[in-house]
């Protein structure tokens, strides 16, 4: 279970550094924003978080997961 939640641990922290950087970017808050209809920004830090999960658990050198995990 320990691997489940690093690997889980490892999305959120991805997808929500990158939304604090997009909001950072913009020069906006969240409170802010009363247009939420663009939406790819948002689809883009997902996908960052899925890649640094899929990087991460291919990685012989990170051991808190994936193909090296004991």
């Amino acid at each position: 279970m320990s691997k489940y939640i690093e690997a889980g641990k490892t999305v959120l922290l991805v997808f929500f550094a990158t939304i604090i950087g997009l909001v950072i970017t913009n020069g906006a808050g969240i409170i802010e924003m009363h247009n939420w209809s663009d939406w790819k920004p948002y689809v883009t830090a997902g996908i960052a978080a899925v890649l640094a999960l899929a990087y991460n658990y291919l990685s012989p050198y990170d051991s808190r997961y994936g193909v090296s995990a004991k």
